[in-house]
């Protein structure tokens, strides 16, 4: 061999092991992507408690008292887990009982069961959940996404993460289970994939599970049984053997949801009432499109601006709209316009396309078209929706500048690229408006006292607030008077308003009444009111009783007897009513009355410590002590925590001779106070 043949052999094996293997350039990448994807991660994670940490040192607030901090059978704990999936989610306080959530209020009393009752801890783990979440939406984003740069799940995570529409949902505990709701849908979502990809029947399985978990903590996830099968379609082009298997693994869990809510203990009642919204009122669907078409635009308006952010919007904050309305014909002109938008483009598949159909299905059940809506709009309703709006924004945001999503190869943007920048600003501002949002949260009545502000002609939003002083003063019994007077004031002045809104708000016109009678001492000027409300709601039990006190004050003793027994009439469980009339027959020294009263509610079965106090009582007026112990020893039972009653069953049993039974009533009273 030549020297110079034999160089160029040497040179050109030299220059082959220069060239890098495809094998570790492939190494390489996976590494970067794992790299990058955990620097996202962490920056996910940090920047939702950056936003929300804060909500940690709040307190309990609207509807709260509901799920976690008066309800009984919650902080029971752990043992109470399998009589909370046969119960119905809420019992309000116009004692009706609906919808079934049970996973959440499961989280509930597993979270009281290791914390106790918390509001701190509370907050913390909606936190937390909601961080879970938005990883977790980043997640399957980015294998629906898989065919685009990184860059496109990201941003798209990146706006929901930040988006002040979420923040009641976040800060709020109650809303915890639109949070889980959530979870459920982009987990069942994912299995889902994984089906389409690997043809494996347990992923179908696993998806139909995190539906049904989905469907049992909030029913908005509902949807999901529609946007499931069609992201197959769009993303994946899924066959339509793939998805009419999805389909049909989804009766299991519909199945199951529906024989579950039936096991319900309770009736399940739902009374809507028109300061709800007045479309519960026999409208028809053709009546009802004008204001689903004006929620389709409020929900849009306030993705993009989110100002004001209220707890409760409802009549006539948000009002109901006609065809007169110029609104609902621009909506109706732009639904058109973007239904032939996609028609032109549907063969594309691009993801503004996916945004939109997403947001206009899930949006759908919340539009009061088909069913009236609670409130009329929410923003805990856009929640789920408002993804579709972040695919469109992310859109919009790469077209503005000219980065496009289908090259792999494109690396992040730095700070202090345009896009950077925008994205800088819109954290600032979106998260900046989401953070603010919280000190509204602080408590009840800093929310509501903040929200009347900029819901005015929100008929409910006033009476929370008002009910809200009242409580204020209920809580604080070492209140200034001044202060007191400011509450007292504060409830008149806001239940007017919201009677000004909707004249017959039967409730408002009770609580109206109790204000009069309690704080100003005019049992004349509250009985216009209680009259009003009983005349608008003929089975008004509170306002019969309330009604029938303010005539015993007045001495109308006739009156009052008649009122006090038709609320018995109308509830016979609504204990009061025994303890305040059996007071009004003392006062006339009608004691047979008393006994006949309280007695036959013992023989019908209704069971309260207040009945058998009230015959003891009788007794013992009449000198027949020991006629009137055995009743006082059945109160007890029925309530062991009566003290004074233990006192003197202790020491009459004491002064008898019965050691054994004195000592029973002085443990009680030990017990007692060490509690």
């Amino acid at each position: 061999m030549k020297w110079k043949e034999s160089l160029d052999i040497i040179m050109k094996n030299n220059k082959d092991k220069e060239k890098p293997k495809p094998e570790k350039k492939v190494i390489e990448d996976v590494f970067s992507e794992k790299k990058l994807n955990k620097r996202i991660v962490l920056f996910l994670s940090i920047l939702c408690f950056l936003i929300y940490g804060k909500s940690i040192k709040n307190d309990y607030s609207m509807d709260d008292e509901f799920v976690v901090r008066n309800n009984q059978q919650v902080q029971r704990g752990i043992e109470a887990i399998p009589e909370i999936f046969q119960s119905t989610y809420v019992i309000n306080s116009q004692k009706s009982n609906y919808e079934y959530r049970p996973i959440v209020k499961a989280s509930f009393a597993l979270e009281c069961e290791l914390f106790g009752v918390n509001p701190h801890i509370s907050h913390f783990f909606n936190i937390l959940l909601y961080t879970l979440s938005i990883l977790l939406l980043f997640y399957v984003l980015k294998r629906i996404l898989s065919n685009y740069n990184l860059l496109l799940p990201f941003v798209i995570t990146l706006l929901f993460l930040i988006h002040p529409l979420h923040s009641e949902v976040v800060i709020s505990i109650k809303n915890r289970d639109v949070i889980l709701s959530f979870i459920g849908c982009l987990l069942s979502l994912f299995f889902y994939l994984k089906f389409i990809e690997t043809k494996k029947y347990i992923h179908l399985l696993f998806g139909a599970f995190f539906m049904l978990f989905a469907v049992m903590s909030k029913k908005d996830a509902m949807t999901f049984f529609a946007i499931i099968p069609f992201t197959m379609w769009f993303f994946k082009e899924a066959s339509f053997k793939n998805v009419g298997l999805i389909v049909a693994s989804f009766i299991a869990p519909i199945l199951t949801f529906r024989m579950a809510a039936k096991s319900v203990h309770q009736e399940v009642v739902r009374n809507f009432l028109d300061w709800e919204n007045p479309l519960f009122l026999d409208t028809t669907i053709f009546e009802r499109i004008p204001t689903g078409l004006y929620s389709i635009y409020f929900y849009t308006k306030l993705f993009l601006i989110p100002h004001p952010l209220i707890s409760y919007y409802g009549y006539n904050q948000v009002p109901i709209s006609t065809w007169k309305d110029p609104i609902v014909w621009i909506v109706l002109i732009g639904l058109l316009a973007v239904a032939y938008y996609i028609f032109k483009n549907f063969k594309t598949k691009g993801i503004e396309l996916f945004g939109i159909i997403y947001f206009l299905v899930t949006i759908s059940m919340f539009t009061n078209i088909v069913v009236p809506v609670v409130g009329i709009v929410g923003e805990r309703f856009a929640y789920i929706p408002s993804l579709g709006l972040c695919f469109v924004a992310t859109w919009a945001l790469f077209k503005v500048f000219k980065i496009s999503y289908y090259n792999k190869e494109l690396k992040f943007p730095n700070v202090s690229s345009p896009i950077g920048i925008a994205l800088g600003v819109i954290i600032l501002l979106f998260g900046g408006r989401s953070f603010a949002r919280i000190k509204d949260w602080k408590d009840t009545y800093t929310l509501y006292a903040t929200d009347v502000k900029n819901a005015p002609e929100s008929a409910h939003g006033n009476s929370l607030i008002a009910a809200a002083s009242i409580q204020k003063i209920k809580e604080s019994p070492k209140m200034s008077i001044e202060d007191k007077r400011f509450h007292v004031q504060n409830a008149e002045k806001y239940y007017l308003e919201s009677i000004r809104i909707i004249p017959d708000y039967i409730s408002s016109l009770n609580n109206l009444g109790m204000i009069y009678y309690t704080y100003y001492n005019r049992p004349d000027k509250s009985m216009s009111y209680l009259k009003k409300a009983i005349l608008l709601d003929t089975n008004y039990v509170e306002a019969y009783f309330n009604l029938a006190t303010c005539e015993a004050k007045s001495k109308d003793y006739v009156s009052a007897e008649k009122h006090y027994l038709k609320s018995i009439e109308i509830d016979p469980n609504f204990i009061s009513t025994y303890l305040s009339l059996s007071a009004m027959y003392a006062e006339e020294k009608k004691y047979d009355e008393i006994l006949k009263l309280n007695q036959t509610a013992i023989d019908k079965g209704v069971e309260a410590d207040v009945l058998y106090v009230n015959i003891g009582n009788v007794y013992f007026v009449k000198n027949d002590t020991a006629s009137a112990i055995p009743y006082f020893e059945e109160c007890i039972r029925l309530n062991p925590n009566n003290k004074k009653l233990n006192i003197f069953l202790a020491n009459y049993f004491k002064e008898k001779g019965d050691l054994e039974k004195a000592n029973k009533y002085y443990d009680l009273l030990r017990l007692e106070d060490g509690k």
